[in-house]
């Protein structure tokens, strides 16, 4: 028992010891590429190729990725031995593929390399170099090297295994992290939807509310007291009614006759829509600014014209679209009342359920009549003076 564990110890003692880090390997890789670029391949002494592929297997003798080096460094001597036996040196030739032999003799294009020699040396008589033999690889080395481009073969499809299996997690990885960042992207769109449709409705409801509390205090309206007459208002009518103002002419006076006078009605027993604008807007005054203001032709006035307001521009239709209450400025209030028909009945052949709302100012005799547009009200323009 202690011979063999005298044995175990002398194993252990004369074991090679690995203690370059895989930092330092990758960078013993990167030195021998730039060594085979510059080629720097066996030469100078400290600072070549050769060295640094014989100092990695040292230290990682299972590490395959110095065999592809190897056959590059291979590949740059066989560069070398045909420019040689180009340039006709061709003993130097052959001391290119001699090295090559000794180190990586399965190197791709090597026995093709050496047949070429050996015919050139051949031909030109001269002998073949002794050391040839010397160095030359015999079957041990090259099974050797042999199993090692078997190994490195291998251990590279290993790699390549184990990247596309870690390219698949990856890929199954991300399909899944894609598929839960969508999930939660739909949840938090629905729950805005929800949010807003909540919003929406809770809004509509407010709404409503202030609709309908605005509907219980409003007052009633009241029509305006020439539209409340029974009266159908048409052209023929109206014209018969409001009769146009006729040039004074002279008459010839008749023999008086005794007249009977009877009691002429009072202001309140007056029923007729006239005589009820007149009692409720007398003396009242406007309240309010006018959203424009038109000119009444004093012609078409004084000719009762029917065609009046549409001589007065896109009046009827902007009260139409306004819903336009109006003052009626005139020298007499026929002309008022004549005008608030003429108005009514070009605003109802654009809405026929149009309701004129309107009042009275007094006009100078020297003065223009005009017709005042005001926004539309739940009473009426004009205020009481008595207010």
């Amino acid at each position: 028992m202690k011979k063999i564990s005298m044995i175990f110890v002398a194993l252990l003692a004369t074991a090679p010891a690995f203690s370059a880090t895989p930092e330092e390997l990758d960078k013993l890789l990167q030195g021998i590429d730039l060594d085979i670029e510059a080629l720097r391949l066996s030469s100078p002494p400290g600072n070549n190729a050769l060295e640094k592929i014989n100092e990695f297997r040292g230290e990682a003798p299972f590490d395959f990725r110095v065999v592809r080096l190897a056959y590059s460094w291979g590949e740059a001597y066989i560069s070398l031995s045909k420019e040689a036996r180009a340039n006709g040196d061709y003993t130097k030739a052959q001391g290119y593929l001699d090295k090559v032999w000794k180190v990586a003799a399965l190197t791709k294009g090597l026995e093709d390399e050496q047949r070429a020699v050996d015919e050139a040396l051949s031909n030109s008589g001269q002998a073949k170099p002794a050391v040839t033999a010397a160095v030359a690889p015999n079957a041990a080395e090259i099974e050797r090297q042999r199993k090692l481009a078997d190994a490195a073969a291998k251990e590279k499809q290993r790699l390549k295994v184990e990247a596309e299996k870690r390219q698949k997690e990856l890929a199954l990885r991300q399909v899944e992290a894609d598929r839960k960042a969508a999930a939660e992207r739909e949840r938090r769109e629905k729950m805005e939807r929800e949010r807003r449709a909540a919003l929406a409705a809770a809004q509509k409801a407010e709404q409503e509310a202030a609709e309908a509390a605005r509907a219980a205090a409003k007052p009633v309206k009241r029509a305006s007291p020439l539209m409340s007459s029974p009266v159908d208002l048409d052209d023929i009518a109206l014209d018969d009614i409001i009769p146009p103002v006729a040039k004074p002419r002279a008459v010839k006076r008749p023999t008086p006759k005794p007249v009977v006078r009877t009691p002429k009605p009072s202001a309140k027993t007056l029923k007729t829509p006239v005589a009820q604008s007149t009692r409720l807007w007398a003396g009242a005054s406007v309240n309010t600014e006018a959203i424009k203001t038109y000119e009444v032709p004093a012609d078409s006035l004084a000719n009762r014209d029917r065609k009046v307001a549409d001589k007065m521009g896109d009046i009827c239709q902007v009260m139409v679209d306004k819903d336009a209450s109006v003052v009626v400025t005139t020298v007499s209030k026929s002309d008022y009342r004549w005008l608030a028909v003429r108005l009514t009945l070009c605003a109802r052949r654009l809405d026929s359920g149009y309701r004129l709302r309107h009042s009275y100012q007094p006009l100078a005799k020297d003065g223009t009549p005009t017709v005042a547009l005001h926004p539309p009200r739940e009473s009426s323009l004009l205020e009481r003076s008595a207010n």
